[in-house]
């Protein structure tokens, strides 16, 4: 609970967990900067293993918090975030938040604070279950055979936490459209950013393609490793997950497994590599316009967000099928052409940081004063 100190409507924001560097704890970083005054909840929150820019923020985990001191840890204890989102006292406030895909939507703040939530795609394991592989799971055996022989009633469920938020907004017109089909809302697309600023361009292109996922199974990193050890092209893997040992035993001398890397580091590899290999169908994905911003063209399986975010021809080239052979054909004729790095630059400049900001706090703090 918070007390007001000025006329400025009372935001918090909600997020689902803080337990890796992914694209939406880096939006959530973006959130933050729209709101600088606001509090941030979420389940868990592992300083070491997500942002630095969190540690400067007032960070309230969920009770229970203390048993899930890692990744995997935090997943399995999903039934009872649910619960303790559901449970959380946002009475303090004026407009919550919701920053989700899967238990920061559950909130029930109290009549007159509202709800407005950001979210970035339908709960996977509810809607889209064959994106997973049984070693990316995230609930154990005997949960996952439970939400199966549950599912209509668990999508039912979802569907009624998304009826309660008063208005909704997505990454992208790909998740929009998901959003209607799964939960019948609309959602306003606000564009998920990077800071163009904190990218470069470098001399040229270096002698190595680049992967930055984390390392699990619908990433499809694998692809890209076996087509460049077919192909005898260097790659460098940047991530961590579960899927690493399976990506070592398939590589060879070309591929370079560089484990979790700081943001000085990730902005050099960008700024030298050929492209970006990414592999896999992503609601939206940010590595592509990280890439981009460095002025490097990417290399993408032609689905999903992507779509929204690579111009065929000008910032990259898209493959139709995820097998080897198509990544490989991919990157046989990207080889035989050009891409201009300022016009690979220039191609993602709409998804800078600044009009982000501006439209979401249009976005949360328009809906304030008309109930909850």
């Amino acid at each position: 609970m918070t007390t007001k100190t000025s006329s400025q409507p009372r935001v918090a924001i909600v997020h689902d967990a803080l337990v890796n560097a992914g694209g939406a704890e880096r939006v959530v970083t973006f959130l933050c900067d729209a709101f600088p005054d606001a509090p941030l909840f979420t389940s868990v929150y592992l300083p070491d293993r997500t942002y630095a820019e969190f540690r400067t923020r007032t960070i309230h985990e969920l009770p229970g918090a203390s048993r899930a001191r890692s990744e995997v840890a935090a997943k399995r204890m999903l039934p009872w975030w649910l619960w303790g989102f559901s449970h959380l006292d946002l009475s303090g406030f004026d407009v919550v938040l919701s920053s989700t895909t899967f238990a920061a939507k559950h909130v029930r703040p109290p009549r007159g604070v509202r709800h407005v939530s950001y979210c970035y795609a339908p709960f996977r394991l509810l809607w889209k279950p064959e994106a997973y592989e049984a070693s990316s799971l995230p609930v154990g055996t005997a949960a996952q055979r439970v939400i199966d022989l549950a599912r209509p009633a668990l999508r039912a469920w979802d569907r009624r936490a998304m009826d309660r938020v008063s208005a909704v907004a997505t990454t992208c017109r790909n998740m929009a459209r998901a959003i209607a089909e799964c939960y019948n809302r609309d959602a306003a697309v606000i564009y998920a950013p990077v800071r163009l600023s904190e990218y470069r361009m470098g001399t040229g292109p270096g002698d190595y393609y680049l992967s930055v996922s984390r390392l699990i199974s619908h990433k499809r990193v694998d692809l890209a490793v076996q087509a460049c050890r077919q192909l005898g092209r260097k790659l460098i893997v940047v991530g961590d997950g579960p899927e690493l040992e399976r990506l070592r035993a398939m590589g060879d001398q070309h591929v370079t497994f560089a484990g979790l890397v700081d943001k000085a580091t990730l902005v050099d590899l960008y700024a030298g590599c050929r492209a970006l290999l990414f592999c896999s169908e992503e609601d939206y994905g940010l590595t592509p316009i990280e890439a981009q911003a460095s002025g490097r063209p990417v290399i993408a399986f032609g689905a999903g967000g992507v779509l929204e975010t690579v111009v065929d021809g000008r910032s990259g080239i898209f493959f139709g099928e995820q097998t080897i052979g198509s990544v490989i054909d991919a990157i046989v004729r990207f080889e035989r052409e050009s891409f201009d790095p300022l016009q690979v630059r220039d191609a993602v400049a709409r998804f800078d940081v600044e009009p982000f900001i501006r439209h979401m706090r249009d976005f949360v703090l328009s809906t304030h004063g008309t109930g909850g």
